[in-house]
C-alpha cells in the first residue's frame, strides 16, 4: 500500500512538473500611464486556454518589471484564483480601452478563492504583489498596448 502511494505521488508531481514546463509564453512590453510617468513592464502574453490555465503557476519569483498579461478573445468577466501560485500577486483588470477597471491587490499563494471582476475586460495584468500600490497604479489608469482600442 505504501508503495502505491509512493508511486501515484509520484505521478501527480511528474505530471504537475512536465504540464509547468511544456508552455513557452510569448514575451513582448507594455506601459501603464498612470498620469505620474509611464511604467513599462516585460510582459510574457497568456492568450491560449492553456496559456491562461497555467498562468504563472510553479513560479518561486517574478522580477519586479516582469508581469503576465491575460489576454481573452472577448470582452467577459473573469475569474482568477492562486491555484498553485507560489507568489502574491496584484491583479489588474483592463478594459478593451486600456483603462484599468480594477485591481485586486496582494493575493494569497495557493489560495482557492475565486477573485472575479465586477466588470466585463478584456484582459488581466498580474505583477508582483504590492507593486501596483508602490508605483501608483491606480483605477481609472491607462495600459498601453496594442490590444487595447
Amino acid at each position: 500500500m505504501r508503495t502505491i502511494l509512493l508511486s501515484c505521488k509520484l505521478i501527480l508531481l511528474f505530471i504537475g512538473y512536465s504540464f509547468s514546463e511544456n508552455i513557452e509564453f510569448r514575451k513582448d512590453v507594455l506601459t501603464i500611464d498612470n498620469n505620474l510617468k509611464p511604467i513599462t513592464f516585460n510582459i510574457e502574453l497568456a492568450v491560449t486556454p492553456q496559456e491562461r490555465s497555467q498562468g504563472l503557476m510553479y513560479r518561486d519569483n517574478l522580477p519586479l518589471d516582469q508581469g503576465m498579461l491575460f489576454v481573452y478573445p472577448f470582452n467577459q468577466q473573469v475569474t482568477m484564483w492562486m491555484k498553485n501560485t507560489q507568489i502574491p500577486l496584484d491583479m489588474i483588470f483592463i478594459n478593451t480601452n486600456g483603462d484599468i477597471e480594477d485591481i485586486i491587490r496582494m493575493t494569497i499563494p495557493n489560495s482557492l478563492t475565486r477573485l472575479t471582476t465586477k466588470n466585463k475586460v478584456k484582459a488581466v495584468l498580474e505583477i508582483n504583489g504590492g507593486l501596483s500600490k508602490y508605483l501608483k497604479i491606480n483605477k481609472g489608469d491607462k495600459v498601453i498596448y496594442p490590444i487595447f482600442e
